[in-house]
């Protein structure tokens, strides 16, 4: 099941694509592969509002899951359903978009946001 079906079964409205997001978790993801560490902060120090923000979105609600190893799409889902602070970023009630990248060596990153405020 994807985002959008689980925020479905939990009565919360689906989530757009964002291609800042996009952009943002590409470039955490990339970081982590050339340099060999997994971390929800980058190798300059940086966090996910950072590197969202330095794609030009200006949010005022961001969260990030990662994952590293899984296989599939169906199989990071399922992992992230499984984790309460996975789950509760990708069911939380403030956010409008989203994106999700597979790098190389199966390094997800998905990045959850709401624009403004």
């Amino acid at each position: 099941m994807g985002l959008n079906g689980l925020r479905a079964q939990h009565g919360l409205p689906p989530l757009g694509w964002s291609p800042r997001l996009e952009k943002a978790a590409w470039a955490h993801a990339k970081d982590m592969l050339r340099r060999g560490f997994f971390s929800h902060q980058g190798s300059n120090g940086s966090r996910v509002g950072d590197r969202v923000r330095k794609q030009g979105y200006s949010w005022c609600v961001v969260s990030e899951n990662i994952a590293k190893g899984q296989p599939s799409l169906p199989t990071v889902m399922n992992s992230w359903r499984q984790s309460p602070g996975h789950r509760k970023n990708m069911l939380h009630r403030e956010v409008r978009e989203f994106a999700l990248v597979r790098a190389q060596g199966n390094i997800w990153v998905m990045v959850l946001a709401r624009p403004g405020c």
